[in-house]
């Protein structure tokens, strides 16, 4: 190949490259472009508390394992305690950012009526979820705090599928406050509350 044909090879292929990169371009635009139409209509639709226990359910006792990989059975009705259940994944940020007001609350409830539980799915790393409860402060509050492991099973019977979670659960298993989501000021008020106290 002489130099004149070589030139003019690396200018078609130099063109053609471009012309290329210009038309995926356009397509990813017009990807990018439906996909925010699709996430923007799904916005205004989308319902967390939707697909959520609400007060007046009835949940059943469940056979879940703890942080060290022991059975650990929760029950309602064994020490006349309501349930506090906390819902969280250690990569979800609305958990980090909930984590002081839950860690707040474990400090100023009472255990007597009380116990708290956290619980996060079966598939998560424990020892990830160990290193995040123990950052975020859980296990320095006041409160005892067991960390729970639920099966996809229980995960689906509880509907829990949106973190933070927060559930409030009577003696007899029955719901008697669901929270979804991170609270804010009136939320927050509305569990202390719940658990009063004020």
């Amino acid at each position: 190949m002489n130099r004149n044909n070589l030139s003019s090879y690396k200018s078609w292929l130099t063109t053609s490259l471009l012309v290329m990169l210009g038309v995926i371009n356009v397509f990813l635009i017009r990807q990018n472009l439906d996909l925010r139409k699709q996430l923007a209509a799904g916005a205004r639709t989308l319902d967390l508390t939707t697909n959520v226990l609400k007060p007046g359910d009835i949940v059943s006792p469940v056979a879940a394992s703890d942080l060290a990989g022991l059975p650990y059975q929760l029950e309602y009705n064994k020490d006349g305690r309501h349930r506090l259940l906390l819902f969280f994944s250690p990569n979800c940020p609305y958990c980090e950012q909930q984590s002081p007001l839950w860690r707040d609350m474990l400090d100023k409830v009472d255990t007597n009526r009380v116990a708290v539980v956290g619980v996060v799915s079966d598939k998560e790393n424990r020892e990830l979820v160990y290193a995040y409860a123990d950052g975020a402060g859980y296990f320095k509050t006041r409160t005892p705090f067991p960390i729970i492991f639920f099966d996809d099973e229980s995960l689906g019977t509880y509907k829990l599928t949106a973190t933070p979670t927060t559930l409030l659960i009577d003696t007899e298993g029955r719901v008697e406050h669901a929270w979804v989501g991170k609270w804010d000021e009136s939320r927050a008020m509305e569990v202390a509350a719940a658990l009063k106290w004020f």
